[in-house]
C-alpha cells in the first residue's frame, strides 16, 4: 500500500486531497516541506481559503467567479486562455498539480471511501499552525474523521516542520513506519507519571518519554526543533533506552504477565492487551504454559477460546479435536515459556491451519519424546523441519515425517563447537535439504554424519551443473592481487555455490542479487586458498561499498593484513566501475538463463551472516 492524503484546515474547514497516490509517503512529505519552506504563512493561509476542491464529475468552472479565476491563471502560465472542457484537461495540463501549484485555485476532492490504501496523512492545520501526521493502518478509522476526532499521529509547529532536514524526515519516517504496526492504537496502560530523562532517539534526534494518564507520549527533541509521538505501541520493554524506565513505572502484575506471555521483548501493544483482560486472565499452569493465553487475547487466532478458569482446559479440548495427540499437549506445555513463546511465533495458531499446527506438534514431540527443545537451536531445527515438510508442496508422505524426525533429533542432541553452533543456521538449511531429497528413512545417522552425507551431496550437484544453464554476469576485476592476497571476483552461479560449499556459509544463494547488479562477491585468496569472501553493493551514486567480509563457517575476520587487502579490493572495482559506468553492470551472456535460482542452489534466499 502506498500513498497519502493531503490537505488543509482553514477557519474550521478541513480540505483534504488525496495526492501521490503512487509514490512513497517520505517523498511526499519531503515534497510537502518544501513547498512550506517557500510560502510564507499569509500567503498559505490566503490560498488555502481561496482553494476549491472538485470532483471529477462536477461541471467545468460553474460560476463566474471560477471561471474568471481560472481565466487568469491560465493567461499568467500559458499565455492564451483556456480551452479546456473537463476537469481532468484542466489538471492534465499543469504538470506540477500532483504537488501544490503555487496560486492554482482548484485541486481534485479526496474520493475519502475510495482511500482505504492509503495510509499517511498530512494536514497543515492553519487554525493551529501544526503539521499534523496521521497513520491509518487496517483502516482504524475513516479519513473524514481525521482531525476530528481522531488526533493527530505525530504533531510539530509549522515553524519546526520547515527546519527539517532530509536526514530528520527519514528517521521520522521510519519511526512512524515501526510504530503504525501496533495492535493498539493508542495504549491505555497502569503507569505512573513521569517524564524520563533524554535518551538518543531516532537519527539525530534526542527523545523523552512522558507518561501521564497511562498515555505513552514521545517527545523528540533536536535543537530548537521539537515533535511528539502519540501512538508507540511498538515501543518494547526490552529497549536499551527507555525499557528499564517503562517496567519500573508498570503495575507489577501487568509486567509480570506481560513478560511471562510475551517475553522481555514484550511491546506496549502487548501490554495493553493484558491490562486490559488481567481481571480475566487465569493462572498458567504449574508446567509452564503463559505463552498459550495470546490465543485468547487475540481474536485474529479466529480460536473464540473465553478467558477464565476453564482456559487451558477449553485450549487443550481444542487442540485435540484438531488432532493434537495427549503426547503433543503433555510435550507442549513442558517446554518453558521461552520456547513454547517460539513454537507459537513460528507457526502461529489459528482456526484455519489448527490442524497443521497439531500434526506439527505431534511430529516433534514424538521425536523428542521426553526431551524438551533447546531454545539456542529452535529455530535452524524448527526451520529445518519445515523445509523436510514442505507444505507448499501438499500434505508430506510417511517417509518425509520420519526423515524430519529423524533430523531434529540429530540436531537437537548434536556436540557442536562454538563455531559450528554459530553457523548452525546455514548447516541446518543445507542438511535440510540433502534429507528433503532423500529416497529413503536415514537410519542410524547422527549429526555429523547428515553434515558430511549433506556436503558430498551438494558437492555432486555442482559437478553436474550444464555451463549453458548456469547464471552469469560480466566480471569488471576478474583477478585482482592485493598484497599477498588475490581476489577473484565470483561472475557465475556454480561459482558462488561453491564458495558457500567451501566456506560453509550461504553466498551461494546471492545468486539473484549478483545477477540483478546489486550485488558483487570476491573470494580472498593466500596461496590458493581460500581465506574469506567479500560482499560488495553499489551505492546510489554509481560507488561500491564493503558490507560484510567472513572467514570460514561465517567467522570475523581479524587479520589486518585481509582487511586491508579487501579495501584495496572495493577501492579498484569502484574505479573499474566508474570507467565502464555507461555500460550495464548486470546482463545475462548469450545463452544463460537469466535471473533465476539454479536447482544446485538452496530453494529460500537467506541473509548470509544470519
Amino acid at each position: 500500500m502506498s500513498g497519502a492524503l493531503v490537505g488543509f484546515r482553514i477557519d474550521g474547514e478541513k480540505k483534504l486531497m488525496r495526492l501521490h497516490g503512487e509514490r512513497n509517503c517520505e517523498e511526499v512529505l519531503t515534497e510537502l516541506l518544501a513547498c512550506l519552506r517557500h510560502i510564507s504563512d499569509a500567503r498559505l493561509q490566503a490560498y488555502a481559503r481561496t482553494l476549491r476542491l472538485v470532483a471529477s464529475g462536477q461541471d467545468l468552472f460553474p460560476d463566474e467567479a471560477a471561471r474568471a479565476a481560472m481565466q487568469d491563471f491560465a493567461e499568467n502560465h500559458l499565455g492564451e486562455s483556456y480551452r479546456f472542457q473537463t476537469w481532468a484537461e484542466a489538471f492534465a495540463e499543469f504538470q506540477g498539480l500532483d504537488a501544490w501549484h503555487a496560486g492554482f485555485p482548484f485541486m481534485p476532492a479526496a474520493s475519502i471511501d475510495a482511500c482505504g490504501d492509503v495510509i499517511w496523512g498530512f494536514l497543515v492545520d492553519l487554525d493551529a499552525g501544526e503539521l499534523q501526521i496521521f497513520v491509518n493502518r487496517n483502516k482504524r478509522f475513516l479519513w473524514r474523521e481525521m482531525a476530528c476526532p481522531q488526533p493527530a499521529y505525530c504533531t510539530l509547529t509549522l515553524d519546526h516542520a520547515r527546519l527539517l532536514t532530509p536526514d530528520d524526515v527519514s528517521s521520522l519516517h521510519n519511526l512512524l513506519h515501526q510504530h503504525s504496526y501496533s495492535d493498539g492504537v493508542d495504549p491505555v496502560l497502569p503507569l505512573r507519571d513521569l517524564l524520563s530523562d533524554r535518551f538518543p532517539g531516532p537519527g539525530g534526534w534526542q527523545a523523552r518519554l512522558r507518561l501521564a494518564h497511562g498515555r505513552v507520549r514521545l517527545l523528540l527533541e533536536r535543537g530548537e526543533i521539537n515533535a511528539k509521538v502519540r501512538q508507540v505501541g511498538e515501543l518494547r520493554l526490552d529497549d536499551p533506552h527507555c525499557g528499564a524506565l517503562l517496567q519500573a513505572s508498570l503495575a507489577p502484575p501487568v509486567l509480570a504477565l506481560s513478560l511471562g506471555i510475551y517475553g522481555t521483548a514484550a511491546s506496549l501493544g502487548q501490554v495493553a492487551l493484558v491490562a486490559a483482560h488481567l481481571e480475566q486472565l487465569p493462572f498458567g499452569p504449574e508446567e509452564g504454559g503463559l505463552p498459550l493465553l495470546d490465543l485468547g487475547l487475540r481474536p485474529s487466532s479466529g480460536l473464540g477460546l473465553p478467558l477464565g478458569s476453564g482456559f487451558f482446559d477449553a485450549v487443550r479440548a481444542c487442540f485435540l479435536a484438531a488432532g493434537m495427540t495427549m503426547q503433543g499437549w503433555r510435550f507442549l506445555i513442558k517446554q518453558n515459556n521461552a520456547v513454547l513463546r517460539f513454537l507459537l511465533q513460528f507457526y502461529p495458531p489459528s482456526a484455519r491451519i489448527l490442524r497443521d499446527f497439531a500434526r506439527f506438534i505431534n511430529l516433534i514431540a514424538s521425536a523428542m519424546q521426553n526431551e524438551p527443545l533447546r531454545l539456542v537451536r529452535c529455530q535452524p531445527a524448527l526451520r529445518g523441519v519445515e523445509r523436510i515438510l514442505d507444505r507448499t508442496r501438499g500434505r508430506p508422505g510417511p517417509l518425509r515425517e520420519e526423515n524430519a524426525r529423524i533430523f531434529l533429533r540429530a540436531i537437537m542432541r548434536a556436540r557442536l563447537s562454538p563455531q559450528d553452533e554459530a553457523n548452525l543456521l546455514h548447516d541446518a538449511q543445507d542438511v535440510s535439504d540433502y534429507v528433503y531429497s532423500h529416497g529413503a528413512v536415514l537410519k542410524g545417522v547422527t549429526w555429523a554424519s547428515l553434515c558430511r552425507r549433506s556436503d558430498a551431496w551438494h558437492r555432486a550437484l555442482l559437478v553436474t551443473v550444464d555451463p549453458e544453464k548456469d547464471v552469469r554476469w560480466p566480471a569488471l576485476l576478474p583477478q585482482y592481487n592485493a598484497g599477498p592476497f588475490l581476489a577473484v571476483e565470483l561472475d557465475t552461479g556454480s561459482l558462488l555455490a561453491e564458495e558457500g560449499l567451501e566456506q560453509r556459509h550461504c553466498i551461494g544463494t546471492y545468486v539473484n542479487a549478483c545477477a540483478s547488479g546489486a550485488t558483487r562477491v570476491f573470494s580472498l585468496r593466500r596461496n590458493g586458498k581460500r581465506a574469506a569472501t567479500i560482499e560488495l553493493q553499489r551505492n546510489h551514486d554509481g560507488s561500491w561499498r564493503m558490507v560484510q567480509i567472513r572467514g570460514k563457517a561465517n567467522t570475523v575476520v581479524h587479520d589486518s593484513a585481509a582487511l586491508e587487502a579487501a579495501e584495496r579490493v572495493v577501492q579498484a572495482y569502484s574505479e573499474a566501475a566508474q570507467s565502464r559506468s555507461q555500460e550495464p553492470l548486470a546482463g545475462s551472456h548469450a545463452g544463460t538463463s537469466g535471473i533465476m535460482t539454479p536447482s544446485y542452489l538452496i530453494h529460500r534466499q537467506e541473509h548470509w551472516t544470519g
